[in-house]
Parts: C-alpha cells; sequence; structure tokens
C-alpha cells in the first residue's frame, strides 16, 4: 500500500497517495513552463488520487507550491 501524505489544499488538509512519486516524475518531466508543469502534476495526481473537478486548480496550487518547496525554489 502506498504512503498516504498530506497537502493542504483550498485551506482543507487532504490525503495525497504517491505524492513523492507524483513529485519526482513531473520534477523528471523538467518541464520550463508553470502552467504546463501545473498541468501534468494534476494529470499525475490523478492517476492515484480523486479529484474533483471544481478543485482541479487548488490542488494544482499545492502541488505545485510543494514541488518548489521541495526544490528549495521560493520564486519565480
Amino acid at each position: 500500500m502506498a504512503q498516504v501524505q498530506y497537502l493542504v489544499v483550498g485551506g482543507h488538509r487532504i490525503a495525497i497517495s504517491h505524492l513523492d512519486e507524483i513529485l519526482q516524475d513531473a520534477a523528471g518531466a523538467e518541464i520550463k513552463d508553470e502552467r504546463a508543469c501545473r498541468l501534468e502534476l494534476l494529470r499525475l495526481a490523478k492517476i492515484h488520487n480523486y479529484v474533483p473537478v471544481d478543485a482541479e486548480g487548488a490542488y494544482a496550487d499545492a502541488l505545485f507550491s510543494e514541488l518548489r518547496a521541495r526544490n528549495g525554489k521560493t520564486h519565480g
């Protein structure tokens, strides 16, 4: 069973399955465009997690923020 980690998504603490894998795969894709990176993170998250359509933007924001935090980036 995959380890579950938590992210704050739209102000709610949400369990995300395969979070490390999602972030590693997105980082490995070396996507330079922020919008494309957010879409890839969302696509990867949906493989192992239910993402409500009306929360996709919040999930993309949370995943992108976590990716940047883990890569030591605070801006740009």
